[in-house]
């Protein structure tokens, strides 16, 4: 007989709930205002920058996911399962970058001044068209995987008695078997879509970062931005991981199944990534500023020498790049759950911000600085809905697998 997973929370953190609503309701007020002409410009780069920051992080959970069964781990499968909460937030890329089509003339701007030479790829439908098809391609494979990956659980539980009412939680244990015979379907199916999710995040979200981001600057290109967007997104979405691991570890009352030796192994993985984001970045701008490149070098001279940039790019340099491999030198800091969240938080806030230096110089042709009360609102609105998404997530999906309820040593 197999033994039960811990069951969802009985009841929803409905402060944070609460909270988390305001937050949406904020993010919505602050765009309406946008739409109506208040600080529109504003609005639309710090949209912008917001979505591609948490639908990249919400991607990055459930691929973190299929890497992790791609490798056979088994170390933490708790913290897999609390990346795959996102899932529910992958869907609303589509329709949130349909939204940009409403600001569009304040972001692309080969839009109202077309450039012949790259017309047959940067052309307004054809634009639209393939990128939505980039998102929603993504968000099929991801709900596929998740679902595939949770039904025996969630199964378990319904069976039992124990699982939440929900629609949802029917639609998905539709045809349930038995829990053995459903594992070993779970197991073949995902031996199968793990490498498409895997592949196809590799190659969508690569040309995500050449379609979304560098467009804004119509005249620049690098053939390593892709990679560059791709890994980005992929660090934002494991340190974005451990920042909720580690809350519900404390709120949900996981300490036997979400060990500090867990948490040591996820941050090795994380030191791993900001490396190799600060490879790239250095290898492309090295190439640029070694070779003088004309119109390249020019990117890279206004974010470092043109205020108000610099001291962001500086600090993206230093907190995303250098801090994490100074401070993980240490071993006991990240077996130290309050210390790894305040160092994941500065990590996944160092993401934001290389995401606004990518963005805004582009776009923001005005000596003040496009940060403030208006990116605030747009933030919280974004933060909102992540958070809301990931709560329903946790309402029916068991945090902890079956297969740990039966071990009482938590770790490896």
């Amino acid at each position: 007989m197999a033994q039960y997973p811990i069951v969802p929370p009985p009841d929803s953190p409905t402060r944070a709930i609460t909270w988390l609503r305001i937050f949406v309701a904020v993010g919505l007020a602050t765009l309406v205002a946008g739409l109506v002409g208040v600080a529109s410009q504003r609005v639309w780069i710090s949209y912008l920058i917001n979505f591609v920051f948490w639908s990249g992080l919400a991607q990055a959970g459930v691929v973190f996911s299929a890497a992790y069964r791609l490798t056979n781990g088994r170390w933490g499968e708790t913290i897999r399962r609390v990346a795959e909460g996102f899932v529910f937030f992958i869907p609303l890329s589509v329709p949130l970058f349909l939204v940009t089509f409403l600001g569009r003339h304040y972001l692309w701007p080969w839009i109202d001044e077309p450039i012949e030479a790259k017309a047959a790829w940067l052309n307004e439908p054809f634009f639209f068209a393939r990128v939505t098809a980039y998102y929603l391609v993504l968000s099929l494979l991801s709900y596929r995987y998740v679902v595939i990956s949770i039904r025996p659980e969630v199964g378990l539980l319904k069976e039992s008695g124990l699982a939440p009412e929900s629609r949802w939680v029917d639609r998905l244990t539709a045809n349930w078997r038995d829990y053995s015979t459903e594992l070993e379907t779970r197991n073949s199916k995902l031996t199968k879509l793990v490498p498409v999710i895997l592949i196809a995040y590799g190659g969508l979200y690569t040309f995500a970062g050449f379609d979304v981001v560098m467009s804004l600057d119509p005249h620049w290109y690098s053939t390593l931005y892709g990679w560059l967007y791709m890994v980005h997104a992929f660090d934002a979405g494991v340190a974005g991981t451990i920042i909720v691991a580690l809350l519900a570890r404390k709120y949900f009352h996981l300490d036997k199944y979400v060990s500090t030796k867990q948490f040591y192994d996820v941050s090795r993985l994380l030191m791993g990534l900001c490396m190799l984001c600060g490879g790239f970045y250095w290898s492309q701008y090295l190439v640029i500023w070694y070779g003088n490149l004309g119109e390249e070098i020019e990117r890279l001279i206004v974010r470092f020498s043109h205020a108000p940039w610099p001291p962001f790019q500086w600090a993206v340099i230093v907190l995303l790049y250098v801090f994490p491999i100074a401070i993980f030198l240490s071993r006991a800091i990240k077996e130290k759950p309050q210390a790894l969240l305040v160092i994941a938080t500065i990590i996944l806030s160092a993401n934001w911000f290389y995401q606004f230096v990518e963005i805004a110089p582009a776009v923001w042709n005005e000596q003040t600085l496009p940060l403030g009360i208006v990116e605030a609102g747009i933030t919280l609105g974004f933060i909102g809905a992540v958070g809301l998404c990931w709560l329903a997530y946790a309402r029916v999906v068991p945090l902890v697998p079956a297969a740990l309820e039966s071990d009482s040593k938590p770790g490896h």
